[in-house]
């Protein structure tokens, strides 16, 4: 008869009773052991051993896995976290550094009024030297400035070369950057921008630098402007300056401004008239300086500079036609583009050479100050220019010595000693003064900001290097979807659009916000696809690739934040290196604009790429969910 379940429950293996089971293979185990071989001993010593191992091992294994899972969600999370702030940081940073160049403070303006100035000959005006304009016979020079003419062009107008074959035909080059407020204030002042503060169109209020209206006035010069209002705001032209102001209208207002520099200097007989001609400029936002339109209105212009030169002309008037900055061929300026920067520069009439060559268009104004013989502008940092003059010895002497009395304070403002100047007389040994002096004070500025930068860049490193710990699969397609991201925007950005990194790649102030917003577009667009090739290249690294589910959602989902980590790493690094390389304040110069141009846009991608890690996980999950390596994983399982 079988034993019953419950028997054979109670009696244990072998039909024993737990008792007898117990008394029996005690006394077995015992007996038996004494008598067996040590290698059986040994391998069950190793058995059990082993069994003990796999169960603490299954036990803390999945542990360690439910652990490992919770840190990926855990450092996802924290990856959009991060992606965030730093497209808040990036933004707050692009708004900080624009608005430190609009709103730049020159430290080398000097608001004491020119009659209250030492004339000293330390201040650089020797008593022994009496100025040209004492003489019999005043010198008077009519200033065009021909706003927005390119170079090429004014070669095709002809009035204009034929007072080039009798005068001096002369390239300047313009400062950085090329916008018309900075340009006309060089003209008028020699001093670039960054001596100046005039640093964009957005500047309100009157120019701190003194410029020719200035000096002329305080040497006892009469002075006419027909111009556009703005130069009545910029140059505080007052009732001691026969001026005639209009708004800029859309309409050609040459002819305007030529009539009324030809009744003003027959009603008052200025020593200095000041003409300005805006209708180039106009033509070139409108039509680009490539147009046959632009090419139409330089032609006019041309015939209205005739028209005043034959008004004007006689044996003591010399003509100043030059331009304020060229166009690119699309229309727009601002940058460094040649085009843009390298205007004419037309001297002709009495005590001009004959000859052609280059200059700084700061160079114009302490031409022109020798010329009338008044003293030269105090900020100019331009110089007499001697293959435009003949028979200036005097006047050029004299703007050294006020050269040398601004290059000391100059460097008195960089904390740089100027003993080095004492010996220096010339303008090219002064310049090399200064130049020593900027690159003293440039060097100690980067060695402060170098620690600051290293940091950022560490940090840039470091993000990386923790995306590949995590994962050396997540990293290598993050770094293909950060090479998907810069080749796209750029190829959108210099191919498509044909923009450069300069202030000209927006045609006009009005343009600038719509400029940014599409740039962030389309890096916000390049990120996605940025993404989306991180997610489809994942699967391919894998031997058998899992679903966006379960214990592998986490690694899915933190992918897509991880590759927006990534570029925006790669982004912070170049910001890093134009910190180091000019920094984020601006207090004693301007930086390379071409290179703070790029930076300000690397900071408006930084702010739309580290929106996108908000989406990044969605399009990383439908790309999981989709991919055709995953479902066919899934099916064979």
């Amino acid at each position: 008869m079988q034993p019953t379940r419950s028997e054979r429950q109670r009696r244990g293996p072998r039909g024993r009773s737990p008792l007898r089971r117990r008394a029996w293979g005690h006394g077995r185990r015992h007996d038996a052991g004494a008598h067996r071989p040590a290698r059986y001993r040994s391998r069950s010593r190793r058995y059990h051993v082993a069994r003990s191992t796999r169960n603490i091992s299954r036990l803390v294994g999945g542990s360690v896995k439910g652990l490992s899972r919770v840190f990926v969600w855990v450092a996802g999370g924290i990856a959009v976290v991060v992606c965030l702030g730093a497209a808040y940081a990036a933004y707050l940073l692009a708004g900080y550094s624009w608005d430190q160049v609009v709103s730049y403070r020159s430290p080398y303006v000097d608001t004491q009024p020119a009659e209250a100035r030492d004339e000293s000959p330390e201040a650089g005006l020797m008593p022994s030297d009496e100025p040209s304009g004492t003489a019999a016979v005043r010198t008077r020079v009519v200033l065009v400035i021909c706003d927005g003419l390119t170079l090429e062009v004014s070669r095709s107008m002809n009035r204009l070369e034929l007072l080039r074959q009798h005068g001096t035909d002369m390239v300047a080059t313009t400062p950085q950057p090329s916008l018309s407020y900075p340009t006309w204030t060089t003209i008028l002042s020699g001093a670039p921008p960054d001596i100046s503060g005039v640093t964009t169109n957005w500047f309100e209020g009157s120019v701190q630098v003194e410029t020719l209206l200035d000096t002329a006035l305080a040497d006892g010069r009469r002075v006419a402007v027909s111009a556009p209002a703005d130069f009545a705001t910029l140059y505080a032209i007052g009732d001691d300056v026969s001026a005639y102001h209009d708004e800029w209208r859309d309409e050609y207002m040459a002819a305007t401004y030529v009539d009324e520099a030809l009744r003003l200097a027959e009603e008052n007989a200025p020593d200095l008239l000041l003409v300005h001609l805006p209708d180039t400029d106009e033509a070139g936002h409108d039509h680009g300086a490539a147009s046959a339109e632009y090419r139409e209105v330089a032609q006019r212009v041309d015939g209205d500079i005739a028209r005043l030169v034959e008004g004007l002309q006689d044996d003591r008037t010399v003509f100043v036609v030059c331009a304020d900055h060229g166009h690119i061929a699309g229309g727009g300026h601002g940058g460094w583009e040649r085009e843009v920067t390298q205007v004419p520069a037309v001297f002709v009439g009495p005590w001009v050479s004959l000859g052609r060559g280059t200059m700084a268009q700061a160079d114009i104004a302490p031409t022109v100050a020798a010329l009338l013989g008044i003293p030269v502008p105090a900020q100019a940092t331009g110089h007499v220019n001697t293959e435009v003059l003949m028979d200036r010895e005097t006047e050029i002497h004299t703007a050294e010595v006020r050269y040398k009395r601004f290059a000391r304070r100059y460097l008195q403002e960089l904390g740089v000693s100027s003993q080095n100047l004492d010996s220096a007389t010339t303008y090219s040994e002064i310049d090399a003064v200064l130049a020593s002096g900027r690159s003293v004070r440039l060097a100690a500025d980067r060695s402060e900001r170098l620690p600051t930068a290293l940091g950022m860049a560490a940090a840039s490193i470091l993000a990386i290097g923790l995306v590949f710990a995590m994962s050396w699969r997540a990293g290598v397609a993050a770094l293909l979807g950060t090479a998907t991201y810069y080749a796209t925007y750029n190829a959108l950005f210099f191919w498509l659009h044909g923009y450069r990194w300069s202030l000209s790649a927006f045609n006009a102030e009005e343009y600038i916000q719509a400029f940014f917003y599409g740039r962030m577009a389309e890096a916000a667009l390049a990120a996605l696809l940025g993404v989306a090739v991180a997610a489809v290249t994942y699967p391919l690294l894998r031997a058998e690739p899992k679903r966006p589910h379960g214990r592998y959602l986490g690694g899915w989902l933190s992918l897509g934040p991880a590759t927006v980590l990534v570029i925006l790493a790669t982004l912070a690094l170049q910001v890093a290196w134009f910190l180091w390389a000019w920094g984020a304040d601006v207090v004693w110069r301007l930086p390379d604009l071409k290179w703070g141009f790029k930076y300000d846009l690397d900071l408006t991608q930084a702010t739309a790429v580290g929106a996108v890690g908000l989406l990044a996980p969605l399009v990383t999950y439908v790309i999981g969910r989709y991919h055709p390596r995953v479902r066919a994983t899934s099916a064979e399982e």
